[in-house]
């Protein structure tokens, strides 16, 4: 995580809606990027051209966007840092999730990668999040996709791997770390996913269920 502080802020925050979207949809264009972030395409374009300098995309003129390695492995850190403070400050400081979420957007991108590391590792110790996350033996009751899940199961939410408004929305309706989700129905062709959360009934989108990462229980 040592070169995430080159990035201005709002280019980390392109990076990472460009990964997120290539999980959901595999592929990537403008009008997704605009859509997602709520801004008009020529913006996008221009953020596209300074990522596309930095060899972090790849892109034919108006074909899909591309994370290269070097640019997938950026944003995977900008994500993993934010779900980071995000855990921190709600599972161990208590504070609430939706003020958790605006102060972990604006402490993300001023944060020393020594300190990210060792709060990371502080927090595995404590088993707020997973250790080794990436080399833990797919199973049953391994973390998946909220889309993934059929009728009937249960799971905790273990992130939101989405950004801005759009995240901010699935943390207000409810939708924070270690709380549980029922999948009470799913429409013949997967969207929408109807959901119980504390209670309450839910419709979500496939690609806003995509967005929940949740543990089976």
């Amino acid at each position: 995580m040592s070169n995430l502080q080159q990035l201005s802020p709002a280019l980390e925050d392109y990076l990472e809606t460009i990964l997120e979207l290539s999980e959901q949809e595999k592929v990537v264009r403008v009008t997704d990027i605009a859509a997602r972030l709520n801004i008009a395409k020529a913006s996008v374009a221009q953020a596209l051209s300074n990522l596309k300098k930095l060899k972090l995309i790849t892109q034919d003129r108006y074909g899909p966007v591309w994370l290269t390695a070097k640019g997938r492995a950026y944003a995977a850190g900008v994500r993993r840092r934010h779900e980071t403070l995000v855990y921190f400050l709600v599972n161990v400081l208590g504070v609430d999730p939706a003020i958790a979420e605006k102060d972990a957007c604006e402490m993300e991108h001023v944060v020393s990668s020594q300190t990210m590391d060792r709060l990371v590792a502080f927090l595995e110790s404590k088993r707020y999040i997973p250790i080794g996350e990436a080399n833990v033996q797919e199973t049953e009751k391994s973390p998946k996709r909220l889309d993934e899940l059929a009728v009937g199961k249960r799971a905790k939410v273990v992130s939101v791997n989405a950004t801005g408004a759009f995240r901010r929305r699935l943390l207000e309706i409810g939708i924070t770390p270690g709380t549980e989700i029922v999948i009470e129905g799913v429409a013949p062709l997967g969207d929408p996913v109807e959901v119980n959360v504390k209670g309450y009934h839910l419709s979500l989108r496939k690609s806003e269920a995509a967005c929940i990462l949740v543990q089976p229980t």
